[in-house]
């Protein structure tokens, strides 16, 4: 179940800290997906789609960093990232 809303601080954390699950997404390619964080593993350049707030566009992220948001899709031009979905 993902929320289109999330309005209860558990329902956050839920949704960000793992509880339903994660890909490892690495090279070059696109995804469609939902997510709610992505965090790089190493140094990525990534695109992303999102219906609400700002996209990122070859967008570079040092290793370890972490972006919250609602992601529709990832693009990657290189590197390697979790994705932390939403549902």
């Amino acid at each position: 179940m993902g929320y289109e809303n999330i309005t209860k601080e558990g329902n956050f954390y839920q949704t960000v800290s793992g509880d339903y699950g994660f890909k490892v997404l690495s090279g070059t390619g696109s995804t469609t997906l939902d997510c709610r964080a992505i965090q790089a593993l190493e140094e990525t350049v990534l695109t992303t789609t999102t219906s609400v707030g700002d996209a990122l566009s070859s967008v570079t992220l040092p290793s370890g960093t972490v972006v919250f948001g609602k992601f529709d899709s990832i693009t990657l031009a290189s590197g390697k990232v979790l994705a932390y979905l939403a549902e």
